[in-house]
């Protein structure tokens, strides 16, 4: 595996994350967000996997990956970049399109944001707003989605739901009442994602929450139907970069961390 160091944290209010990545980085799963991600890579390069292609990032390139936009991340040697996790309230109308930014101006509005939470403080609300419409007049305008069918809506309530419980791709489609390989394109093509992807994202969506109220990590796989807590710190593993124990310290209350200084020595093998 590769060596990395992948940190995680959120401004004084908890309103907006940061995740900073240093060194090489190994490919991610197929998922989505809630929030709207705005990143920029420092050096080295990344490639990010969308539906519509891939997007090779290079140093001082930034992105957008709006909320639910299916992506992946490809493995890459030696490099660093940096991401805000931003509310979805933060995306103006109308939607934006997930792919590069290149514009040096933006990337000094989201050096400031991004240095103003490392510090832990808010950033004001003027550069808030900058970096809003610099990233709206940036990015594209996301193409219109076609309706869904109901039960491709159907399947995706009970994907999400339930999650303590084990659910095949059989049972759902009963479910919703079509046959498994009709739903699983149908899904595919609907949402970008298998039904198995989105289930295990609200999985460990929930496990963080559950971490973040200082649940037991054995609780958290229990209650989020993991098979063990060995299974579960590998799915974290793979889509966080780190380890859920780990995670649950870097996103402590500031005054209840130990000195940044100490926190970046942390060597992880993971992206």
């Amino acid at each position: 595996m590769m060596g990395n160091r992948v940190f995680h944290g959120t401004d004084e209010t908890g309103t907006i994350g940061t995740v900073r990545v240093e060194g090489g980085s190994a490919a991610t799963p197929r998922h989505t967000h809630e929030s709207l991600i705005l990143g920029r890579v420092d050096c080295g390069t990344r490639t990010l996997h969308l539906d519509a292609g891939d997007v090779s990032l290079g140093p001082g390139d930034g992105f957008a990956i709006p909320p639910d936009t299916p992506h992946a991340w490809a493995a890459a040697q030696e490099g660093r970049h940096r991401v805000l996790v931003l509310p979805p309230r933060f995306v103006h109308a109308p939607a934006w399109s997930a792919g590069l930014i290149r514009e040096s101006a933006w990337n000094q509005v989201f050096d400031a944001v991004f240095a103003c939470i490392e510090e832990g403080r808010t950033p004001a609300p003027g550069l808030m707003e900058a970096l809003s419409k610099q990233t709206g007049a940036l990015a594209g305008t996301a193409r219109r989605a076609s309706l869904a069918p109901g039960p491709v809506h159907a399947a995706r309530r009970e994907a999400v739901g339930r999650l303590e419980e084990r659910l095949v791709l059989a049972e759902l489609a009963r479910r919703v009442g079509l046959s498994p390989s009709h739903l699983h394109r149908l899904y595919r093509r609907t949402w970008g994602m298998t039904p198995a992807e989105h289930r295990l994202e609200a999985r460990l969506r929930q496990a963080r929450g559950l971490i973040l109220q200082g649940a037991a990590m054995a609780d958290v796989a229990a209650a989020t139907g993991f098979a063990d807590q060995s299974h579960f710190t590998r799915a974290f593993r793979r889509l966080m970069g780190v380890s859920p124990g780990a995670w649950a310290r870097q996103m402590r209350p500031r005054e209840n961390r130990k000195p940044a200084f100490a926190r970046r020595s942390l060597t992880l093998d993971t992206t």
